[in-house]
């Protein structure tokens, strides 16, 4: 029998053994600011009270979402109406003499660009200053420079519907530009193995230092409330991908704004919060910047980032 809702705070605190916050101001968990409070709120800071944590929602049928550095989401100004579980699990390591790594989901894409640069391995140099976890970048599967993190993914763990551990390859994620099987079908991601290759840490320290430069240019620092690309590159009519930002820079982006939201100055793709933006700002600002470049262009953008509402669920 499910216990009441009055009840779940101590149901879960006996299933994982950790207490439960709960009324958490979800703008403290998002690289936008903007977020009212979650219901309830857990830190998990292993795979056990991921896995337990998971499951007691699912028991308890309340509805959840898993979140990783908060990088890429738009909270509700109303808040999140059931559990939201952030994967704060960090482990890396080198597997043997292999050019491997295993790291679990919770780490920071930067601790990993920083390990494989000291020990030598090459291949990540493209992740450096992209902000965020290694499971939501495989989420995502991001990337920067034509390059994408699914290319060099060997094989992950996750845990499934039932709250069993499982091995897959590459292959199960069907990685796709800024998409992964992931998007549909929300397993949880718990650890990844990546092979890369030896390298000179010398010329790996480099080509980081090179890639941040470019970054720096382009895009504002991470200082700035704003959750990075606001929208995916679309295919244009010849089939070959086009710039968000130049399509929406000729339609006049940067002089946009509706409430405390607005368009970067130096970047058309990212919509910033000057301070007091709601979320409905930003989708309104967003869908004003969709509207025009469907009218000029005849070209529909495509959301990058993720908008949770108070009601939406992995359940």
């Amino acid at each position: 029998m499910k216990p009441a809702k009055a009840e779940f705070a101590a149901y879960f605190l006996k299933s994982v053994g950790k207490p439960l916050q709960q009324s958490v101001p979800l703008s403290l968990y998002s690289n936008f600011k903007i977020g009212g409070p979650a219901d309830y709120f857990f830190e998990a800071g292993s795979a056990t009270e991921l896995r337990h944590a998971l499951q007691a929602a699912r028991e308890y049928e309340l509805p959840y979402y898993v979140i990783g550095g908060g990088y890429n989401l738009l909270f509700d100004n109303e808040g999140y109406r059931g559990l939201i579980i952030k994967n704060a699990v960090q482990s890396l390591k080198q597997l043997g003499k292999n050019p491997e790594i295993e790291i679990s989901a919770g780490s920071l894409l930067s601790d990993m660009v920083d390990y494989c640069s000291q020990q030598g391995l090459t291949g990540f140099e493209f992740l450096a200053g992209i902000p965020g976890t290694v499971g939501g970048a495989i989420f995502g599967n991001a990337g920067a420079f034509g390059e994408s993190i699914g290319n060099y993914l060997k094989e992950a763990f996750l845990l499934n519907e039932q709250g069993a551990k499982v091995k897959v390859g590459s292959k199960y994620f069907v990685f796709d530009y800024r998409s992964s099987i992931l998007k549909k079908k929300h397993y949880l991601l718990l650890k990844a193995v990546f092979s890369l290759q030896p390298g000179d840490p010398l010329k790996i320290k480099k080509n980081i230092e090179e890639n941040l430069a470019k970054r720096e240019k382009k895009h504002p620092p991470l200082s700035v409330a704003s959750a990075g690309s606001y929208f995916k590159n679309p295919v244009g009519p010849e089939g070959k991908k086009i710039a968000a930002a130049y399509l929406l820079e000729q339609v006049g982006a940067k002089n946009l704004k509706v409430g405390e939201a607005a368009v970067h100055p130096f970047h058309s793709n990212f919509i910033i919060n000057l301070g007091g933006a709601s979320c409905r700002d930003i989708l309104a600002l967003a869908e004003k910047l969709k509207k025009r470049v469907k009218e000029k262009f005849g070209i529909e953008l495509e959301e990058e980032v993720i908008y949770l509402p108070e009601e939406r669920s992995m359940l």
